[in-house]
């Protein structure tokens, strides 16, 4: 399966080879306006020095920006790699026909007008697909600003950009986005901070290529280092968005994106609390953690992060220093670190002795270090304070607030000295400004590689998360190789069993039970007297439960009784718990009365499964019983976990200090948490698309060493 997954992935590799590195191009609805969208093409591939074969098309002229023009795509004499589509949405489907008549291989479609619009867009769409697909074509857009490469010229897009001369970082960035407007502005910051592109992708309505193929595409290539993308969802092909941040982070490559959708409302019902809880948002966040892609809120933090990590020098850890020249500034991003992880670490004693040999006593040396207004009468000070504060061995970044529109000439100097002369990153904390000598310091230190971050949380977030992936491309990351045995074969064929229906406690435990889950010791009982034989085995005292298929959460019907205490009281919960069900659910199909072990206290965790269209099967863990509807405190990864993954996910918890131990409690059992959690995994990747939902709720663990057992259990096919 494997192999024929990677071959598959090759060949859609190799087919979006001409959308990038097309030998001729067609631009259909050429216009002789160059700033028009079906003219800018021509005008941009001219301006770029496109080498290879350019046809305009367009059955009103004979000729368009000095070239001979074609009534269609079909009349060119050679062969046509690429397309550009840029006629009204009534003409596409026609041109789309022609470009498959002449066996183009690619096409890209600027118009709109489609699945954006509608139903009816969007059966135009499935067209589009359907054809492209016949005729092995693929198709980039509708709806799309198209693709800029800056190696060969190709500038098939209708997004007037400039030649990127004199940049600081050129060719540096890739960027993927789905809003073509967005991309645009984005690519407009990126530039002014002297931070060029090598390629800039819009997907459009993503009718065939997608943004993950994209992905795919540029992290396979040597020359790209850091991708970004703005992504809104993706199409279904999770696996593949997840094997290229593998493939990224093993090769060191770092991607960034900026997913919105955080505040979406998600399903309104939901057979589980699983369901419930993790909402596709929460499946992008775990994914994002997974594999280590930072997930930027908004475009200042991913433009941050972009101008960080474009300077090569990355942070090895989170111990910050903070240099000022405000008490106030100091202050401000001294208390925003925290929240960032990133620690202002008390600087060393011989920093500090070597600090207060030229500040004044009013000047603070420990961290953060304020330069105070002496800075006014020796303009050196900073210079020699920056100095010895990176030199610090205590310290992994710097970062200095400083007022650009102090009228020193030399302090922009003094500070990129300071700058190049570090092997340690060093940001340059200011804010927007419109004094024309503060935007020409700010512009001088741009252009000499310093970064230069005008929102604090911003730039704290971006050297945050850096460290992180510096730490994380250090690991060496091994993912589990399954091989399906007896446990999916059980699994399956009580999974089949259940005729579309969720199954009762009692089957859900049999499948948890073939993967090694520990379950409560329990009999299901179909009489009164099974029920006393039941309990007599398994010992006082014990808990009863209603099994039926058609309810789901028994307590809502009172169909839970806990701590029987004899035979007496078993005998009568085993009719209390009937009568019940006939009042309140008549027509329910009841399996028996579950007879189980009672438990003795422990924490109460939840383990859930939901099956996510994008992603497949996603993991989460949470705080159990009333704690997961209070505070819905729920870390989320997607299948198959690694023993870290597991890990991360209880540290994420922010109740994570009850499985520690608090106010005299003991320690929980987190080896048996984090073995359940990998076995809970196996289950969901090797059941993949049988499962929607699953819950363990409760999950009781118990103190260290006593190990984990699920409770309760409801699986949803």
């Amino acid at each position: 399966m494997q192999k024929s997954y990677q071959a598959a992935l090759s060949t859609e590799l190799s087919e979006l080879e001409t959308f990038f590195y097309p030998r001729s191009i067609a631009v259909i609805g050429a216009s002789q306006n160059p700033i028009k969208p079906n003219g800018i093409p021509l005008y941009l591939l001219s301006m770029f020095s496109f080498k290879g074969d350019i046809y305009p098309v367009n059955p009103k002229y004979d000729r368009v920006g000095g070239l001979k023009c074609y009534p269609s795509v079909v009349d060119i004499e050679g062969p046509v790699d690429l397309a550009i589509i840029g006629v009204a949405a009534a003409q596409v489907m026609k041109v789309l026909k022609d470009c498959a008549q002449k066996k183009v291989g690619s096409v890209i479609i600027f118009t709109s007008g489609f699945a954006e619009m509608g139903a009816e867009g969007r059966q135009v769409q499935d067209e589009m697909r359907r054809l492209a697909a016949e005729h092995g074509m693929r198709i980039l857009g509708p709806n799309c600003l198209g693709i800029l490469n800056y190696y060969n010229g190709c500038m098939a897009s209708f997004f007037y950009n400039q030649e990127q001369n004199d940049l600081v970082h050129p060719e540096m960035l890739s960027f993927i986005t789905q809003s073509g407007g967005l991309g645009g502005i984005i690519y407009q910051m990126i530039m002014q901070l002297s931070i060029g592109f090598n390629y800039f992708v819009s997907t459009g309505n993503e009718a065939d290529v997608s943004f993950a193929e994209v992905l795919s595409y540029l992290v396979s290539r040597d020359e790209v280092s850091i991708v970004a993308g703005y992504l809104e969802g993706l199409q279904g092909d999770g696996r593949l968005f997840i094997d290229a941040c593998k493939k990224a982070l093993e090769q060191k490559k770092l991607i960034t994106m900026l997913k919105v959708g955080r505040t979406a409302s998600g399903a309104a019902a939901a057979a589980s609390h699983t369901g419930a809880l993790v909402g596709s948002d929460q499946v992008y966040d775990g994914v994002f953690r997974q594999f280590s892609v930072p997930r930027a809120d908004d475009v200042e933090q991913m433009n941050a992060l972009i101008a960080l990590y474009a300077t090569g020098k990355l942070p090895a850890g989170k111990k910050m220093a903070v240099i000022t020249i405000s008490g106030g500034g100091g202050v401000v991003v001294a208390d925003k670190c925290p929240e960032y992880g990133l620690e202002v670490v008390k600087l060393t004693d011989q920093t500090q002795e070597s600090l207060r040999e030229f500040f004044p006593a009013f000047g603070a040396v420990a961290n953060p270090v304020d330069l105070t207004s002496q800075l006014f009468v020796d303009t050196t000070l900073f210079q020699r304070a920056l100095r010895l504060v990176m030199q610090d061995p205590d310290i992994d970044v710097g970062g200095f607030f400083y007022n650009l529109e102090m009228p020193d000439p030399e302090a922009v100097n003094k500070i990129i000295e300071v700058y190049n002369d570090s092997e340690k990153p060093l940001i340059i904390f200011t804010w927007p400004t419109g004094q024309d000598y503060a935007m020409e310091a700010k512009k001088q230190l741009i252009r000499a590689g310093v970064p230069v971050i005008e929102h604090i949380p911003s730039g704290l977030w971006a050297i945050s998360v850096l460290a992180d992936w510096v730490r994380a491309t250090a690991e060496k990351r091994t993912y589990p190789l399954y091989q399906p045995g007896a446990e999916r074969k059980k699994a399956i064929q009580l999974l089949s069993g259940s005729k579309g229906k969720p199954l009762s406690e009692w089957r859900s435990k049999q499948v948890l039970e073939a993967y090694g889950i520990p379950i409560t010791n329990e009999i299901l009982a179909k009489s009164p007297v099974e029920a006393l034989a039941a309990a007599t085995k398994i010992g006082y005292p014990v808990a009863m439960k209603i099994m039926s298929p058609d309810i789901l959460h028994k307590s809502d019907i009172g169909g839970v009784i806990l701590n029987i205490a004899d035979a007496a009281a078993v005998e009568k919960a085993y009719f209390d718990l009937l009568d019940r069900v006939a009042k309140q659910k008549p027509d329910a199909v009841i399996e028996g009365v579950l007879v189980q072990q009672f438990l003795k206290p422990g924490l109460e965790m939840i383990i859930g499964v939901k099956h996510d269209p994008v992603f497949g099967p996603a993991i989460a863990l949470g705080l159990g019983g009333i704690f997961v509807e209070v505070l819905k405190d729920v870390s989320t990864r997607v299948a198959p976990l690694r023993e870290e993954d597991a890990r991360a996910m209880l540290d994420e918890l922010k109740g994570k200090m009850l499985l520690e131990g608090v106010r005299g409690s003991l320690p929980r059992d987190t080896n048996a948490l984090v073995e359940i959690l990998i076995k809970v995994s196996r289950l969901a990747f090797e059941t993949e698309g049988l499962i929607q939902e699953m819950d363990i709720n409760p999950l009781i663990v118990h103190a260290r060493g006593e190990g984990a057992v699920a409770a309760d259990a409801l699986i949803v096919p």
